[in-house]
């Protein structure tokens, strides 16, 4: 049977973002989320995450301070003023948001970040690290994100190395017959919410009874990181 991952960004980044995750979660393929600690709706998402405990939750790692983004295509672009900055600042920043999750008594069962600035070389290397200190033991991985195929495999292999789990592939966003192309483990990455165009468009695939009876009938499983 292949296994899909169904994953909600930015779960605590605004309220409307909120209430359509939990809509999609109740209703849909959403099995899983992962959240920011430091926007407006965190304490409003942990009370719905706990209300909904069959939600998978991850940290969504948001070191977006130290990166040029590149908003309109959702991506880190290079440090910012083509600077290297001090990587002990970096990993006190992500122990930090670490910290504040799990304090709030939510488990974390992986880790992924606001514009894929988690699978920078020199971050995934800190990320690593914290996996293991804080028994993580999974995170998304972006293989496009490198732009060279054996780049990407030898970063993946690294992370198969120390014992970390990721699907098989990773789709970034709902298009029109993207489940057909599932592997054996596949992320799929959406963002559904209210208040937004782009966020109530995704939010509709997410909950789509046709697309859910799709995957019972080709024996596509939804799951969540911890069921890798």
């Amino acid at each position: 049977m292949k296994k899909l991952i169904v994953n909600a960004d930015d779960f605590g980044y605004r309220s409307l973002i909120n209430k359509g995750i939990i809509y999609a979660h109740q209703n849909g393929l959403v099995k899983s989320t992962s959240m920011l600690v430091d926007r407006d709706a965190f304490d409003e998402a942990v009370i719905l995450a706990k209300d909904n405990p069959d939600l998978g939750i991850g940290l969504h790692i948001d070191i977006d301070k130290f990166f040029i983004i590149d908003h309109e295509a959702g991506i880190a672009k290079g440090w910012i003023n083509n600077k290297i900055p001090d990587f002990a600042i970096i990993k006190s920043d992500i122990k930090r948001q670490i910290d504040k999750l799990l304090a709030t008594g939510i488990k974390i069962d992986h880790f992924d970040s606001h514009h894929h600035t988690h699978l920078y070389p020199e971050v995934i290397n800190i990320v690593i690290e914290l996996c293991k200190e804080y028994n993580i033991k999974a995170i998304r991985f972006f293989e496009r994100f490198y732009n060279d195929k054996v780049f990407a495999e030898k970063m993946k292999q690294i992370l198969i190395d120390n014992n970390i789990k990721i699907p098989d592939s990773f789709i970034e966003g709902w298009y029109y017959g993207n489940v057909d192309e599932v592997q054996s483990v596949t992320e799929i990455m959406t963002h559904p919410g209210y208040g937004e165009i782009w966020r109530e468009t995704e939010l509709g695939p997410c909950c789509d009874k046709m697309l859910k009876e799709y995957c019972r009938r080709n024996d596509i499983e939804i799951i969540k990181f911890s069921e890798i």
